[in-house]
């Protein structure tokens, strides 16, 4: 077994029962929800929490070498910096919170600041999506494929945002904009779930507007879209391992019609 498949197995593990435990939060009483500084509206639950320590304990076991960066514990040393798995014990909290069917569990493993491996579950569809760099992208085990849409008109996005960014310092005026030439334009309120239904061509494209993308977030969706043959960058059309501005993906012609459209409407 390669370090890739092996990086692979062990996120898939973790997301599975850690999003098996989420499923025993879901609409409980038991629930409890506190604020978070991060930003405005910040939510954190105890759900995050007990996933996220599932996930640890699995990293640990494994007793690869490595730095976990995760959304609520931070940074954890498990003994090196040269690979790193970016975990996002609950993406789409505020979904889960208010008793919503979509939400995630996200991991991705970079060596050397390059993502190798991912996986994301949707514990309440039972879908596993998974990626190894090489070695392609799949969900339940069996190949993704993408939209054939490349055209702007009549597609179906995911825009969702978080901050301006120099390329798109308005990204409310972008959305109206992006209104007049959909069929479809939706915010379904998780990252890792959003990148995963470009992955599957259940919806054509997306952009995510962000200042720097956060890892825990990011890195396994934008990994599992490649590997699907997909194409993601930010919105300056340069490489998302950098993590810096707006996350821009889809189809290769289509996005860079997305592309195309951000540099002709904000420039």
């Amino acid at each position: 077994m390669s370090d890739v498949d092996y990086f692979v197995e062990i996120a898939e593990a973790a997301a599975e029962e850690s999003g098996r435990k989420l499923l025993k939060f879901f609409r409980n009483p038991k629930l409890s929800i506190s604020r978070k500084y991060d930003y405005p509206g910040s939510i954190v639950t105890n759900a995050d929490k007990e996933s996220e320590k599932l996930i640890l304990a699995r990293i640990r076991k494994s007793r690869v070498k490595s730095t976990v960066i995760s959304e609520e514990a931070g940074e954890v040393d498990y003994g090196s910096r040269d690979i790193i798995w970016a975990v996002d014990p609950l993406d789409g909290t505020l979904n889960f919170a208010k008793g919503i069917p979509h939400f995630a569990v996200s991991i991705g493993v970079r060596v050397e600041k390059r993502t190798v491996a991912g996986a994301i579950y949707d514990p309440v569809l039972d879908e596993m999506f998974t990626a190894g760099r090489g070695i392609g992208g799949r969900l339940n085990g069996k190949k993704l494929r993408l939209s054939n849409t490349t055209a702007l008109r009549n597609s179906a996005l995911i825009f969702e945002w978080w901050e301006p960014e120099p390329s798109i310092p308005d990204p409310l005026a972008l959305e109206k904009r992006l209104y007049r030439y959909t069929r479809s334009l939706r915010s379904p309120g998780s990252i890792a779930l959003n990148l995963c239904s470009v992955a599957s061509g259940r919806f054509d494209g997306m952009i995510t507007v962000y200042l720097k993308s956060p890892v825990w977030e990011t890195v396994a969706g934008c990994l599992i879209i490649e590997e699907a043959g997909g194409r993601v960058t930010n919105s300056l059309g340069n490489g998302w391992e950098g993590l810096s501005r707006s996350i821009i993906a889809g189809p290769p012609a289509f996005q860079e019609k997305l592309l195309g459209f951000i540099k002709e409407e904000t420039g």
